[in-house]
């Protein structure tokens, strides 16, 4: 289980500079109203793949809720946009590197408009996956928070509405209360075996399933709550400013139980790892249905009758 796009921002160089972004990466809007629109995607490499187009012309684009917009530096010189800030960022290793942005003026989704979001702009040849991918961007959450987005991980359809009542949701659901950080980046709470764990990114971005801090892994098992662990130590993670050679411990087990909102999980299999943030990732949902509706700060799932396979 790994990341391959680690872009969740974690710092900037100043209290003036956060202001600045903060206001930046709240900006954009749908130019519809009252709308409905179901788009396909595709799976490669376990991430969620959609087609966008920018100036009218189709770009392949990496959905990633644990992310801000991202375009790369050759869709950048081809699209000739206008830097208008450069900020320190860190991927999620705590790599720093002085990062620009910029707006874009329209970014089309379907049938739908999505205008004045911001972007990072970032070399993706430093990730040969991402290389190999010929991926053009990421579409993160500070523009996804302008709309109510719902997953059918078993047809591979997205539905983007305004209103969530045109989802026609069955009364019966597992429902969590999401709590939105920067850029939009959505993050829930959990209880593992009745501890309360704070911050649980919702990562569609990581292609991996439920990852929880790693002292949390060591106290639940001391306590004999995970079964099946196994503990390994690998080398050569790689951020998104390139492969790191930090030796990492790291555990894979089954958890008793998990409490997700509304619902209690059991025997759930966990990961955990220095150095990574803790997070629900897309092997996890691509279970289920899975509606965010940053409006309401609401995550809602319907458990798929069957099982979905993401290549």
């Amino acid at each position: 289980m790994k990341k391959i796009t680690y872009l969740i921002i974690l710092l900037i160089v100043s209290s003036c500079a956060v202001s600045k972004a903060e206001k930046y990466l709240k900006e954009g809007k749908t130019v519809q109203q009252n709308f409905k629109e179901t788009i396909p995607f595709e799976i490669k490499k376990g991430l969620i793949i959609l087609n966008a187009k920018i100036n009218n012309k189709s770009y392949n684009f990496i959905l990633d809720t644990g992310a801000s917009n991202v375009i790369s530096k050759e869709l950048a010189t081809e699209l000739n946009v206008k830097v208008i800030g450069s900020e320190s960022m860190g991927d999620i290793y705590g790599v720093e590197q002085k990062t620009n942005y910029t707006r874009i003026d329209n970014i089309q989704i379907g049938n739908l408009d999505f205008s004045e979001t911001i972007a990072a702009i970032s070399d993706f040849n430093s990730v040969p996956t991402l290389a190999s991918m010929k991926i053009d961007g990421l579409i993160g959450s500070n523009l996804m928070q302008h709309a109510i987005w719902d997953f059918d991980f078993r047809k591979k359809l997205i539905t983007i509405t305004d209103n969530e009542k045109k989802l026609n949701l069955p009364k019966e659901l597992i429902e969590n209360k999401l709590f939105i950080g920067y850029a939009g980046i959505p993050s829930i709470a959990a209880k593992i075996n009745g501890r309360k764990v704070w911050n649980f990114t919702v990562d569609f971005g990581f292609n991996g399933g439920i990852n929880i801090p790693f002292a949390e892994f060591e106290k639940q098992k001391e306590k004999g709550k995970i079964s099946d662990y196994k503990k390994s130590k690998t080398q050569g993670a790689t951020g998104i400013y390139g492969k790191q050679n930090k030796i990492r411990e790291s555990y894979i087990g089954t958890i008793n139980e998990i409490e997700f909102g509304n619902s209690i999980l059991k025997k759930e299999k966990v990961y955990s790892e220095q150095y990574l943030t803790h997070l629900f990732g897309l092997e996890f949902f691509r279970d289920y249905r899975v509606i965010i509706n940053w409006s309401t700060k609401k995550i809602k799932m319907i458990k798929n009758k069957e099982n979905t396979n993401l290549k």
